[in-house]
């Protein structure tokens, strides 16, 4: 069983199209629980509608005291799921029909391959207008991401996972679910980082969702390739500098919460991250490049080694 856990907040005007993609999809075996944050426009209500309508298959529940974040949100659906596998879904995406089943079969053999181990496995997707007319075929790419950059080291300073594209098994999701959200960037990169501390990530080289970009994402998509990209990222240092920062802070956190059951490799990799803004600029430079903690494109990481 596949438990699809749905953040909701004021999504009413996409929130029936992204349900009818999951009733739609060519695997059967999942149940959607649908948790709303607390809207406004009718959110809630449309989905009591579908659940009224999939009893069996959609469960809608709204938190008495809104958490204020999608990751919050997520966080807490995630610790009340007790299924073998764990998808996350935006409100506002269209999953293609074969979505769950090719993440799923890419999930089966990673497990044939690390029996036991915790396992994440991402796919790309499209990036769409609010009309779903495509803007970019691959997300990855459009970010400038490597999916290759799957080690802790690498994942430390950017994240590459997107958090409606993954799937996680249960072993993985016991050692995410418990951990407070406060404490993280984003749910999805801190599954990232447990899932490169703990087991493995795998990656399907398809975009099987329609990442819909309308002007009200939390998170949105960003050319980092582009010449406009990179002035962006010389033009706003302090902006940059904190993106920087938060990451050690993050870093930190992780360490902090997971310190009693990291094994030797992961300990020492978050040491050095960790210890990273402790030094002096060109001690941060050489460290950031020995260690390979470096962002995942050419402009990225300039960017990162100049304002480091």
């Amino acid at each position: 069983m596949i438990d699809i856990l749905m953040a909701v907040y004021d999504g009413g005007e996409f929130l029936g199209a992204q349900i009818d993609s999951i009733i739609s999809q060519t695997e059967k075996d999942w149940r959607l629980h649908i948790c709303d944050d607390g809207s406004a426009d009718g959110s809630f209500e449309r989905a009591c509608e579908y659940e009224k309508r999939f009893s069996d298959k959609i469960r809608v529940t709204r938190n008495e005291v809104p958490t204020g974040s999608a990751k919050g949100n997520f966080m807490g659906m995630l610790k009340n799921s007790t299924a073998e596998y764990v998808m996350f879904s935006d409100q506002d995406d269209v999953w293609k029909p074969e979505k769950i089943r090719l993440t799923l079969e890419k999930m089966r053999d990673m497990e044939r391959e690390f029996p036991g181990s915790p396992l994440l496995v991402h796919t790309d997707m499209s990036v769409v207008g609010r009309d779903l007319n495509v803007t970019a075929s691959s997300f990855i790419r459009f970010q400038g991401l490597n999916p290759e950059c799957k080690s802790l080291n690498r994942l430390l300073c950017q994240n590459n996972i997107t958090g409606c594209t993954m799937m996680m098994n249960r072993a993985l999701v016991d050692i995410v679910k418990d951990a407070p959200a406060e404490e993280m960037l984003m749910h999805d990169w801190w599954a990232g980082l447990a899932a490169a501390a703990f087991g493995h990530i795998g990656f399907v080289d398809i975009p099987l969702n329609l990442y819909r970009q309308h002007g009200g994402n939390q998170l949105g998509a960003v050319n980092n390739r582009s010449v406009r990209g990179a002035v962006r990222v010389m033009k706003r240092s302090e902006e940059t500098k904190k993106r920087l920062s938060v990451t050690y802070e993050q870093a930190a956190k992780f360490y902090e919460y997971y310190k009693d059951i990291l094994n030797a490799d992961s300990r020492g990799i978050l040491e050095k991250y960790i210890a990273i803004p402790k030094m002096g600029k060109a001690a941060r430079i050489c460290g950031l490049i020995k260690y390979d903690f470096l962002k995942q494109n050419f402009m990225a990481a300039a960017g990162q080694l100049v304002f480091c």
